[in-house]
């Protein structure tokens, strides 16, 4: 028993540090993209006819540092993140593979774990991502306050410009809403959107990867023959094949949920004020079909998913790679 805890807890205490680094290391990576890609989502004078290398440009305007801005809260809450998608992934998998397979492991049973366990994990991790989202995208779309933009669902006061850093928005927000409301619904705007957001992209991601590393394994321990070929490695991906799985899984992943970002990001990055109408879900929607139709929803998915490839392969590499080195 006192064994069984030992190895449960170095297990977990593994999990934490690939989850400090996947986070840490992935946000660096990600995050002038994602800025970029907030703003082609909220301005659709950004999307039209402008490159990637354009709209970076644009949003730097001789300080690179502009487009890491707001990219405190991210980085703390993809560690915490991490952490909760990791562990109720493989809680989740484990459990909806017993029930579904009677624990004789089969190959149908595991694949309905892994997607059942992705949606979960990703519903956990929701829970922690929109209250972060609202402040990183608050201090994002201030940058086109700086510049006199405007975008869908915006009608932001003056002072707005002034606020660039976390503690200011916070600050402002507490006071203009009280405390209580402000924890719980202004920092919870476009929740529903999110929840489907992470709960997609985290059943494909994890799922998919999840799958597609195992049929590797299963492969390798095939072609080894128990001749000794891979031994006691046939357990540990390669670099290249940790990144081509989850780049491309990634990849797949956002372009599934990128609807249902758009829509958080456009009820996120409205009017902020108590005085304002505050965007409804069904006011987002109607807000961006009527701005391009349905592809207005994709608007920004070429440099997001960009972004999406490099930071879904960081993030597993980091996690793989640290939890190697720990065992």
């Amino acid at each position: 028993m006192h064994r069984k805890l030992s190895v449960e807890m170095t297990k977990q205490s593994h999990c934490i540090a690939g989850s400090i680094t996947a986070g840490c290391f992935s946000t660096l990576l990600g995050h002038p993209l994602d800025t970029i890609k907030v703003h082609q989502q909220t301005n659709p004078r950004l999307s039209n006819g402008s490159s990637l290398l354009d709209v970076a440009r644009l949003l730097a305007r001789g300080d690179p540092s502009r487009l890491f801005r707001g990219m405190g809260p991210p980085m703390a809450n993809q560690i915490l993140m991490n952490s909760v998608m990791f562990t109720v992934f493989d809680v989740v998998k484990d459990a909806v593979a017993k029930n579904c397979s009677g624990g004789t492991g089969t190959i149908s049973g595991e694949n309905s774990s892994a997607m059942v366990a992705g949606l979960f994990s990703g519903f956990a991790t929701a829970c922690l991502s929109t209250p972060a989202d609202w402040i990183k995208i608050q201090a994002q779309i201030s940058l086109s306050n700086d510049d006199n933009g405007g975008g869908i669902g915006k009608r932001r006061s003056t002072t707005t410009s002034s606020r660039h850093d976390v503690a200011s928005i916070l600050r402002h927000g507490v006071m203009r809403d009280g405390i209580f409301p402000f924890f719980t619904q202004t920092l919870y705007r476009g929740h529903v959107a999110n929840l489907g957001r992470e709960g997609v992209f985290t059943m494909v991601y994890l799922g998919l990867y999840d799958r597609i590393s195992a049929a590797v394994k299963a492969r390798r321990r095939h072609d080894d023959g128990n001749n000794g070929i891979y031994g006691d490695h046939d357990q540990t991906l390669g670099t290249g094949t940790v990144v081509a799985i989850s780049s491309s899984t990634g990849a797949c992943a956002w372009m599934c949920n990128y609807p249902f970002d758009t829509v958080k990001t456009v009820m996120q990055a409205g009017p902020s004020s108590k005085r304002c109408e505050r965007v409804t879900l069904r006011q987002a929607i109607r807000s961006i079909y009527n701005s391009g139709g349905w592809k207005a929803f994709w608007r920004g998915a070429g440099s997001s998913t960009l972004r999406a490839m490099l930071v879904t392969s960081s993030r597993m590499l980091a996690y793989e790679k640290t939890i190697q080195m720990l065992r």
